[in-house]
């Protein structure tokens, strides 16, 4: 061989040495992408295989470097030149300068990766508000030639890796630790293992299909590799039933792209264009397209049955949950209704139709209604309830009186509120003769027993005044103080006792005539009086309340006054024509216009005595009033005061409303 033609030979080689694969020595020409105008970029994706970027049968580039920047290019205008090679082709590429951006580096790209070489690595944050300004003063600290060196480095996308295990079983990262574990030669799967801690004994093979061989045949617990090449190379080799991948992914190795020869603008543009496309979607939409072709074939059978028997598992746990939630819902219910029922007041709740939703056992007894009314409307049970005027005005009332279904009670009514909308009311009665008892104690009764204490005590005074005479041997004397206190007092009783038949009117009259007699005060019970005793009809503890306080209040006005021979009550009770009519008038002239406007106010009294005062007179009112009955004074001061009550007497007993 010549010189000339060795020289010629020479020439061609070193030519080609140093020419990437991805020029013109490659049969298969480079992919123009992007905009139509302006300068082209030469790019230069690291071979990462499908669904990456590969060939198809054609020859033409594809993948997700392809479509990424595709879009890319036509969102900001520029246009690319698609090549692919490995990272020889790229260390020489970068040499020659015939490549402006590499795709498909490790993010972020270390400093001295020797990738680049010598050449300075800046790793930048698209996210960065800074980053203008920091380039900026980049490209004033350093000269042009300086600047062309520098290298622009930022994430592209997540690309995730696993384990494969050989048979359905997988594990974790944990289950690797001290193991051999298979990986490609210089991939990025080995130098995330050099990363962690595992200390696993690392085995390298050339491809990932040799890797999945390796593992086949023993050689290592697992094979660490991307997730979609190794189920790629699974199903080339025909091994997809015998290697399982690890679901979800053990981890994710981040990718970038690097804006070479110093291109700060560049590297400016298409992190700002890398961003948005994630923000829009668009990133997500390319990623979706070429993976999820895959992702079925990842679930094995293995993995199928757990995920079966998890979800079984966990379908128990909720309905065994149910069932004792439910058993917990019930007695907590029961407890409730025990609870409520055991509860004095009466208690009912309706919901915003006005329909009964709750009532407890004192309330069913009290209004005489069953527990089917639940769900029935709460004015047709009970008539007079007005929930509908609570529902709307959406406002309490407290300590109303009604006479509801023949039941006398003081009602406490307040809506239910979910936000600002009423949704129910609830609804407290309580019986008024209870509240009627106490206010005995107050107004008239607890005084009726002090008077008779008075009396047996006035009777032993005269006991011995008798035994006086007797002593003394005036026997006719004695005889005669006898006889005329019999007299006296059996005419009086015994009027009483023929006139009055109600017993508990006829006790209150009595003991207040003794009171009276004590005080010196002259007590007139008109003889035409009458009251029959109407049973159930008509409240004796009403009447008893009424009576007594009348009398009690006739008494104090008089002794406020100073009693006087001249002091007097008069008293009448009339029971006809359905109605009783009670009258008492006394002659101490206390009442004044001023305070005749607020009798029958609560907590009003004229008493110059420190003591609870006020009621009296707002107890018979409100007892008359439930009772539709009416209640007037007619006075002249210094002179005397009358008070007349007339309540109505029904003819029967009043008919609990029957439900159907």
């Amino acid at each position: 061989m010549t010189f000339g033609r060795k020289a010629l030979l020479a020439a061609v080689l070193i030519f080609a040495w140093f020419t990437p694969s991805s020029g013109w020595c490659d049969f298969h020409s480079p992919k123009i992408v992007g905009g139509e105008r302006g300068r082209t970029y030469h790019v230069l994706c690291l071979d990462s295989g499908t669904p990456y970027i590969f060939r198809n049968k054609d020859g033409e580039l594809k993948g997700i470097y392809v479509d990424i920047l595709s879009s890319l290019g036509k969102k900001e205008d520029l246009k690319f030149s698609i090549s692919m090679g490995d990272r020889n082709d790229a260390r020489r590429s970068i040499h020659l300068s015939k490549s402006d951006i590499v795709a498909g580096t490790i993010f972020p790209t270390p400093t001295d990766s020797d990738l680049f070489g010598y050449l300075p690595v800046r790793n930048i944050d698209p996210e960065d508000p800074s980053l203008l300004d920091e380039l900026e003063l980049l490209s004033h600290r350093f000269s042009g030639k300086e600047l062309l060196s520098y290298v622009f480095s930022m994430p592209f996308f997540q690309e995730p890796g696993t384990a494969f295990f050989k048979g359905a079983e997988t594990g974790d990262l944990n289950t690797l630790r001290g193991e051999n574990v298979i990986t490609v030669r210089d991939s990025p799967e080995e130098r995330y293992l050099h990363s962690t801690a595992l200390n696993v004994r690392i085995l390298r093979e050339q491809t990932v299909e040799s890797a999945l061989f390796a593992l086949l045949g023993n050689r290592g617990e697992a094979a660490f590799l991307g997730a979609y090449q190794g189920i790629i190379a699974s199903r080339t080799i025909g091994a997809e039933k015998s290697v399982t991948p690890a679901r979800p992914f053990l981890f994710t190795i981040s990718k970038g792209i690097s804006v070479l020869k110093g291109q700060s603008a560049l590297a400016v543009q298409l992190a700002g264009a890398l961003s948005e496309m994630k923000r829009s979607g668009e990133m997500s939409r390319i990623w979706n397209k070429w993976t999820k072709e895959y992702e079925p074939s990842v679930f094995s059978p293995g993995q199928f049955w757990r995920a079966a028997g998890a979800a079984a598992l966990l379908l128990l746990s909720i309905l065994a949950w149910n069932i004792i939630l439910k058993r917990k819902v019930r007695r907590m219910v029961k407890e409730r209704e025990k609870i409520l029922d055991f509860t004095r007041e009466g208690i009912l709740a309706v919901d915003r139709d006005g329909k009964i939703t709750m009532i407890n056992m004192s309330a069913q007894k009290l209004l005489g209604i069953g527990p089917e009314t639940v769900g029935m409307e709460a004015e047709l049970c009970v008539p007079g309830l007005s929930a509908k005027m609570v529902l709307s005005g959406g406002r309490p009332v407290y300590n109303h009186q009604q006479n509801l279904n023949g039941a006398l009670v003081s009602c406490n009514k307040a809506p239910v509120l979910q936000g600002n909308k009423t949704v129910g009311a609830i609804i407290t009665l309580r019986d008024m003769s209870e509240l009627q008892a106490m206010a005995e104690e107050i107004t008239g009764v607890k005084t009726y027993v002090e008077s008779l204490r008075v009396q047996g005590h006035e009777f032993m005074n005269k006991l011995q005044a008798i035994l006086g005479l007797i002593q003394l041997q005036k026997y006719n004397r004695a005889i005669e103080f006898i006889s005329s206190e019999t007299d006296s007092t059996l005419s009086a009783q015994a009027f009483m006792a023929e006139r009055i038949k109600n017993a508990a009117i006829c006790g209150i009259l009595m003991g207040k005539a003794g009171r009276c007699r004590e005080l010196g005060i002259r007590f007139v019970l008109d003889p035409e009086s009458f009251c029959r005793d109407h049973g159930e009809r008509i409240n004796d503890r009403s009447l008893v309340i009424i009576v007594g306080n009348l009398l009690q209040n006739a008494i104090e006005a008089i002794c406020e006054q100073g009693v006087t021979e001249s002091s007097r009550i008069d008293f009448s009770i009339f029971d006809e024509s359905g109605k009783i009519l009670i009258n008492v008038c006394d002659n101490a002239g206390t009442l004044t216009d001023e305070t005749a406007s607020n009798l029958f106010r609560k907590g009003f009294t004229t008493r110059k005595k420190a003591e609870l005062s006020g009621f009296g007179l707002y107890n018979i009112k409100t007892i008359v009033d439930a009772l539709e009955g009416t209640i007037w004074a007619e006075f002249e001061t210094g002179s005397f005061t009358e008070f007349t009550v007339s309540l109505p007497v029904c003819t029967k007993k009043p008919a609990v409303m029957e439900v159907f």
